[in-house]
């Protein structure tokens, strides 16, 4: 984070925290005139609610704004009430009934002035930098959108050559660094925008791995994964290797289409940007407003609802993967927002977290038992939110790409990927851009699974995935429309630029080289080409991308055919 940033963020938060103890001295006001109430035995039932609803407001937001000891009191106080409100509607107790409450709860609220009274008018910069809020973890987008680079380093690079080549025609940036000169080495990793892998024999793994350590930010390390090369596949081997901190580990001779899947699978791992989209629901306006900017300033996007009469069309407007919800609301039960979510079948599998200053076992089971998933009990240091909320975001989306995607590419599943077509289509008449589809499909692949076995044909199929993935933009769309059938979306992309891009993919594809034991084979690809713009439904659009596929299949394969919507038909 530039030095701007920070001074925004803490101009920001300091903001925030004027707020907060402007309103404190409003809440303790008016505590203190519950206090009188009670020591003249004349505090009705439904002042007693109001007392207790302030008090778990500032046992859930005080400690978040540097005031702990006035948040932990708050709690103690809060929970005695609980008890006394509890008895009250055990007692039936009506609203305008008074209820009997110590003099010494009047004493503790009394003392909550004392605490507030010992925080400073404003905070400082120094005590805002360290409670500002982490910083964005180095995301990428991954191979998709980006070139994924791999760094092959050692001292001897005799062999590691031959294998960077091999991998560059899978369309990775490929080069080679020695140990030996490490400054030079960390510094064309730092200038590397993209997603940067590492590899190495397992001889060279710990001053690899020491390299790391030693010369990259720690903070990046998750940008550096290390993909070890070894001759054993013994368990003292692989035990050693991954005591030595290696994220991954293939054993001679090399199985090339897995290497470069793995690879690309650490590359999307750890570029998913952004890393999540978070509705935060409470009433605490301050409070949600100090998460939001924490989260954001973390690289998550999130927005808060502090009416919950909002709620229901904020769910559809900002399509959250994770919603963090107060308990209390004032006159709304978090517990009954959560059951009202599940209503609608579109929200069933979204993750509801009660951020709530609740810290009592049985209470939050049972409120859990009724829609929710977890508990995060309030106060949070801001580390510890950015982290929840990172872990349960990652989660929520790979359980929504195993609903969404195919399971053998991870790409778009049939019905999203012809979802999107429609959705480009409308793109391209609101914004006038030119847009096509390409249908894809692999030659004889059918004699491919025949002769090699469906476990190769698998093999295949992935591999041809990972090379879409790595050769196409991050605006790009890529569906598995069916077996060995492929479905590409390009926006804003002239048909005739779409014809030599998807022509240079399959002349990589068709260098690649597959291995059935000792016996090599390759295989190649057709495709078909649209443009979108030409056809007033989607359906009509892939149609004939479709035709323009079985056009080049008639022509000899290994090739792309463009769609010509004149009489004449197609175009080679």
């Amino acid at each position: 984070m530039n030095s701007i940033a920070v001074d925004q963020l803490q101009e920001r938060l300091r903001l925030l925290q004027e707020r907060f103890f402007e309103r404190a001295r409003g809440d303790i006001e008016t505590l203190s005139g519950f206090a009188r109430l009670i020591d003249q035995q004349q505090l009705p039932h439904s002042e007693l609610e109001k007392c207790y609803k302030l008090l778990h407001r500032m046992a859930g937001s005080a400690g978040t704004f540097g005031l702990p000891e006035l948040g932990q009191s708050a709690r103690v106080i809060e929970k005695q009430l609980k008890a006394l409100l509890e008895s009250a509607v055990s007692a039936d107790v009506a609203g305008d009934e008074f209820v009997s409450v110590s003099a010494e709860v009047a004493s503790e609220i009394r003392q909550l002035a004392r605490l507030l009274e010992k925080a400073p008018d404003v905070v400082t910069t120094a005590e805002v930098s360290q409670a500002k809020a982490p910083a964005a973890a180095e995301s990428y987008d991954g191979a998709h959108g980006m070139q994924v680079n791999v760094m092959a380093l050692g001292y001897s690079l005799d062999y590691l050559p031959g294998l960077v080549k091999s991998l560059a025609v899978y369309g990775f940036v490929c080069e080679s660094g020695s140990i030996d000169h490490p400054d030079d080495v960390a510094e064309r990793l730092r200038e590397r925008a993209n997603a940067s892998i590492l590899l190495c024999v397992d001889s060279a793994l710990g001053d690899v791995m020491d390299f790391r350590e030693q010369h990259l930010p720690k903070a990046e390390h998750r940008r550096f994964p290390v993909v070890c090369i070894g001759h054993e596949s013994s368990f003292d081997s692989l035990y050693r290797v991954a005591q030595q901190g290696a994220t991954a580990y293939f054993c001679e001779p090399l199985d090339l289409p897995e290497l470069a899947e793995r690879i690309e699978s650490l590359a999307l791992e750890r570029g998913s940007r952004p890393q999540g989209r978070v509705l935060i629901v409470d009433d605490d306006v301050e409070l949600g407003e100090h998460y939001c900017l924490v989260l954001k300033q973390a690289g998550i996007i999130a927005r808060l609802v502090s009416d919950p009469s909002d709620l229901m069309s904020e769910l559809s407007a900002f399509e959250p993967d994770l919603v963090l919800m107060d308990v209390q609301l004032r006159d709304f039960s978090g517990v009954t927002l959560a059951r009202l979510i599940r209503y609608e079948q579109r929200w069933l599998g979204l993750p509801i977290v009660y951020l709530s200053s609740e810290d009592n076992p049985e209470n939050q089971l049972d409120a859990l038992s009724k829609g929710a998933d977890e508990f995060l009990v309030k106060p949070v240091t801001d580390d510890y939110l950015v982290r929840s909320v990172r872990i349960r975001c990652y989660r929520a989306r790979q359980l929504s790409d195993l609903m969404n995607r195919d399971s053998l590419t991870g790409l778009l599943k049939h019905s999203l990927i012809k979802q999107e077509v429609d959705r480009e289509l409308a793109r391209c008449r609101r914004a006038g851009h030119t847009s096509c589809v390409v249908m894809l499909d692999l030659d004889h692949f059918k004699r491919v699974n025949d002769t090699w076995g469906h476990g190769q044909g698998d093999i295949v199929i992935r591999t041809l995935a990972n090379l879409l993935r790595n050769r196409l933009r991050e605006s790009d769309v890529i569906g598995r429309y069916g077996g060995e059938e492929f479905l590409l979306i390009l926006p804003d992309c002239e048909p005739t630029v779409a014809v030599k891009l998807i022509e240079a993919i399959g002349r990589s594809f068709a260098e690649l080289v597959f291995w059935a034991g000792d016996v090599s084979f390759q295989v190649t690809l057709s495709a078909g080409v649209a443009l979108i713009n030409d056809f007033p439904v989607s359906d009509q659009a892939i149609e004939a991308a479709d035709q323009a596929l079985y056009q080049r299949k008639r022509g000899g394969r290994n090739g792309v055919t463009l769609y010509d919507p004149s009489p004449v038909g197609v175009k080679s």
